[in-house]
């Protein structure tokens, strides 16, 4: 029985041997031309975060934290369009006088004089240079303001004045329409009145289907992101547009990874905001019926503060403005398929299937099986 053993032992170990698919872990590190790195800059606190046992509640909870905060720009109302830098200015100075004007175009006497001024280009500094008063400042003015300016100014030194002032080249107030449209550019800010969608469909309209895109706006250094089938469908979210926004129009290609013990391990993409747990492990073919933990179903995802204390978290020991948080879903509880159907997957999201505990004992069971057993029994034709 012992010269058994030893065959089996001695089969094993060749078995294992053999198996191996490149080098182990020791001996990686261990090798003569390693050299492990040790660390000298300060390092990072071990991360803190909270698990959340995920049911009906709080999928609940993140949608109606969803639905109440503000995900887009209010809409700021109508603009001002006034005078920028950078911007080409058409003067036109007219005066009246019953003594008339004489014309000498035509060798006659006007009553009315009409003097068009070279086309003036709002400096740097926001000036513009108007005979005979000299420069003045235009920048920030809109032009009825401007022409207003001018006619008071220019009543000191001329008969009944009247300016007339055009914008005959924006080049300050623009605004950018990139990616996904017909002709991209910069387009005028001429009209308080412009939306969103206004500046889209002069920019061509889409070149790909709207369903799958999305609108990123730019505003004083914040971003933030809608899908563009919203803006036809809520007028309140096509917001009217202000000077040097940027607005870019983009493939809506949100995803989630997936590891573990899973169907498959892979990033699973989506064109929506968002996508219910259960069509994610529909897509991946599911969970590993023997090697899976049914109650080990984990989503990682940053959550907002005031959110996570709705959820019940003691906040008080996380720093920031975003919690870590992992949650937990429980696959042999009555009600799980309602959780996992009601929950959404979000953009960024990790979605882990962990091992069950037993699924180690198994494979060595395998390998015992395949390893041990057949070796005793050839052992024992031999006895």
């Amino acid at each position: 029985m012992k010269k058994n053993w030893a065959v089996s032992a001695l089969a094993m170990s060749a078995l294992v041997s053999c198996t191996t698919a490149g080098p182990r872990t020791g001996e990686i590190l261990s090798a003569s031309n390693a050299v492990v790195a040790r660390q000298t800059a300060p390092t990072l606190a071990a991360t803190r975060f909270a698990v959340v046992e995920a049911d009906r509640n709080v999928a609940f909870t993140w949608r109606q934290y969803e639905n109440t905060r503000a995900a887009f720009f209010k809409d700021p109302g109508p603009g001002r369009v006034t005078v920028e830098s950078g911007d080409l200015l058409s003067i036109s100075l007219v005066s009246v006088n019953e003594m008339g004007f004489v014309d000498f175009t035509t060798n006659s006497i006007s009553p009315v004089s009409n003097i068009s001024l070279p086309p003036q280009r709002v400096t740097e500094m926001g000036t513009i240079n108007v005979p005979p008063i000299g420069r003045v400042r235009a920048q920030g003015r809109t032009v009825p303001s401007l022409e207003s300016f001018l006619d008071d100014r220019l009543s000191e030194v001329l008969v009944d004045p009247s300016v007339v002032v055009e914008i005959a080249q924006r080049n300050g107030a623009l605004v950018s329409v990139v990616g996904e449209v017909g002709s991209p550019g910069s387009y005028a800010y001429s009209s308080g009145d412009t939306r969103i969608l206004d500046l889209i469909n002069l920019a061509g309209g889409t070149s790909s289907d709207i369903p799958g895109l999305e609108v990123m706006v730019s505003r004083h250094g914040d971003t933030k992101r809608i899908a563009l089938s919203e803006l036809y469908n809520d007028d309140a979210l096509n917001v009217h547009v202000r000077p040097r926004d940027v607005i870019a129009v983009v493939p809506r290609n949100n995803s989630v990874v997936v590891l573990g013990a899973s169907g498959a391990n892979e990033e699973v993409t989506f064109n929506s905001d968002t996508m219910p747990l259960a069509n994610v492990l529909g897509r991946i073919g599911g969970i590993e019926n023997r090697r899976a933990d049914p109650k080990g179903i984990f989503i990682y995802r940053p959550t907002p503060r005031a959110l996570a204390e709705m959820l019940g978290v003691d906040t008080r020991e996380f720093p920031g403005d975003n919690i870590l948080a992992v949650y937990r879903f429980d696959l042999t509880q009555p009600d799980a398929f309602f959780t996992v159907s009601e929950f959404e997957v979000r953009n960024g999201d990790l979605l882990y299937v962990a091992n069950s505990r037993y699924e180690e004992v198994d494979a060595a069971l395998d390998i015992f099986a395949d390893a041990v057993l057949r070796p005793i029994q050839i052992a024992t034709a031999f006895d």
